[in-house]
């Protein structure tokens, strides 16, 4: 996960103005009547009700049902003496940690109240240092936001002690006041928790995000070719790219590359047959400016052809069985490391039988080598190999005298995934060509195998077939006429799955708000006359070049979506005017 700096993430947050009046409208008061040392009963009522009676809502943080209980009060009042100087020395260092002042006033609360209120205590003592202490009060949530500031931000966090609320909310300021340089510390308090919750919403939709990939992941691994369809915008791409990653088992982009196993494409009118299985090409011409032509493979064709390399156990199997053949009739001689030989012979079943030359035993006293032996051995495992030597001899006579490379993860298990943005605007049945045969789930592998149209150039006249382990992933947008070119012997080969702007919103991780503004404009466009909900505006219109929120709605409107909503309604009547009532809905019923 990409982290950002501190700074960047509260760059994104607007500062709750209503707590944040509330928070510098009390808490001054209240260290003003703290500084004093007044017994409780000259206290400003409504300071004191803010801080000691009221049971939740309160401008520091609210504690609902853990705050101060009417017995609790009465008995801290009756301890006025012991709270009030410990309050007083707190509110007169504005500038300085009071550490063992608060460890006194935490004993003294604990031994005056029914239960032990922590984040009452914190309360009091974040309104006491506004300057130095964070708003988070509960130390299980301070603690959430350690782990979430680890998990997305860049900058170096301070180290994080189990059990001292004090020490970690004080570290938390530095670290909020370091980063955002403000004039007044006040001017930040809301930001701690305001972050807290942000960064908790963007985990949410990081979840459903991975669930919804994970989901649509699995059934393309069950049906092997599938097109997303949705409005434009919706990110049917980027998700056939994360769709990709999750089959082949890679995080980035760039191992998704590396890894060799996935393909893109994106069709065109012009794209054909010749382009996509194989065709003639043009090559260079001779000394005497005579073109030539030679037959090529395709992008997709070398896709499969890549798909269709054995592993390197499989080689070993084949190896395995010409070696069968090879001893069945008469026995194989092979040596060991020390350059004696034995032989070998097969007469059925799972072990290769080794009798050695300079043995004296009588004939046909020989000794078993397990086939599965062999295999494992050469997949790196040596428990519970009965005659290891034999075995192990073997195996490298079948690596020197039958191509069997060194073992490598074997490749029987890797997925392909060929990605077809635009799929439809290609003219599919053609570019297909008699491969739409080959492509159906039920028809993959050699069982699928059909001559292409070029397969008398081949020696033998060859055949192809797409592999079982290539899943296809074709894109497009419902508003497309151009999807009519999809006969029905090829949309039934594929599984259609609908990508929504509602879905797409939770995909690109959109800010409640803008997520919001984008319903309201796809449910008037759903009501317009002439559009419906295959004209739906996708999240996409609502990032940046840098693939964040663009915060400037009214530039997202000027150039991003006004400009496609005029297309949409070219050529309907009264165009202008639904284009207004477009605009009056996208911009929070003409506020914004």
């Amino acid at each position: 996960m990409e982290k950002e700096s501190l700074r960047q993430l509260c760059g994104r947050i607007d500062v709750n103005r209503q707590w944040h009046d509330s928070y510098v409208s009390f808490v001054p008061r209240f260290v003003a009547e703290a500084q004093a040392g007044k017994r409780w009963e000259d206290w400003d009522k409504g300071v004191f009700y803010e801080y000691f009676e009221r049971s939740q809502g309160q401008c520091v943080a609210s504690v609902a049902q853990k705050y101060f209980t009417r017995d609790d009060r009465a008995r801290l009042k009756s301890a006025w003496h012991e709270v009030a100087p410990l309050l007083k020395a707190i509110a007169e260092h504005q500038d300085e940690p009071q550490w063992e002042a608060y460890r006194q006033l935490k004993k003294v609360v604990r031994a005056h109240t029914a239960q032990d209120l922590r984040a009452a205590t914190n309360r009091l003592v974040a309104g006491l240092q506004p300057r130095l202490l964070c708003s988070i009060v509960a130390e299980h949530q301070l603690e959430e936001l350690y782990m979430l500031l680890g998990r997305h931000v860049s900058d170096r966090l301070p180290e994080y002690r189990k059990g001292d609320w004090f020490a970690n909310s004080y570290n938390i300021t530095r670290l909020f006041c370091d980063a955002l340089q403000p004039a007044d510390p006040m001017d930040i308090v809301t930001y701690p928790w305001q972050l807290l919750e942000y960064l908790r919403d963007k985990d949410n939709k990081q979840y459903l995000m991975d669930n919804y990939i994970e989901e649509k992941a699995q059934m393309l691994e069950r049906v092997k070719n599938m097109v997303l369809t949705g409005p434009p915008g919706t990110g049917k791409t980027y998700l056939a790219r994360r769709m990709a990653m999750k089959l082949v088992g890679v995080d980035t982009d760039e191992q998704l590359a590396a890894s060799g196993q996935f393909g893109f494409v994106q069709f065109h009118p012009s794209y054909d047959y010749t382009d996509f299985v194989e065709g003639l090409r043009p090559v260079q011409s001779d000394d005497n400016g005579n073109v030539g032509f030679e037959l090529r493979d395709g992008v997709f064709k070398q896709f499969c052809r890549k798909a269709m390399e054995k592993g390197s156990m499989a080689r070993l199997d084949e190896a395995i069985e010409r070696f069968k053949d090879d001893c069945s009739e008469t026995p194989v001689k092979v040596k060991n490391k020390s350059g004696y030989e034995f032989s070998v012979a097969y007469r059925g079943g799972v072990t290769f039988r080794v009798r050695s030359d300079k043995s004296e035993a009588a004939e046909g006293r020989d000794f078993p080598a397990n086939i599965d032996s062999i295999k494992r051995l050469y997949g790196g495992r040596k428990d519970g190999i009965y005659n290891m030597a034999y075995v192990s001899n073997i195996l490298q006579h079948l690596k020197d005298n039958y191509g069997v490379p060194e073992y490598k993860a074997d490749m029987a298990d890797r997925k392909y995934v060929f990605v077809i943005d635009e799929i439809n605007r290609g003219e599919v049945s053609k570019v297909f060509g008699e491969l739409f045969f080959s492509i159906d789930p039920g028809y993959r592998g050699p069982r699928g195998a059909v001559a292409t149209q070029y397969a008398n150039m081949h020696e033998g006249s060859e055949l192809f077939y797409v592999p079982a382990n290539v899943y296809i992933i074709g894109t497009m947008n419902d508003i497309d006429r151009s999807v009519e070119s999809f006969d029905f012997a090829m949309r039934r080969r594929f599984a259609w799955v609908e990508v929504t702007a509602g879905e797409s919103a939770v995909n690109m991780r959109l800010p409640a708000d803008v997520a919001e503004r984008m319903g309201r404009l796809n449910d008037a466009i759903s009501e317009t006359e002439g559009l419906g909900s295959a004209y739906h505006v996708g999240g996409a219109y609502f990032l940046g070049t840098d693939g964040r929120p663009d915060t400037d709605i009214r530039g997202v409107w000027r150039f991003r979506i006004e400009p496609l909503l005029r297309e949409y309604l070219r050529g309907l009547p009264a165009a202008d005017a639904k284009l207004e009532a477009l605009r009056t809905a996208f911009m929070d019923g003409g506020k914004g």
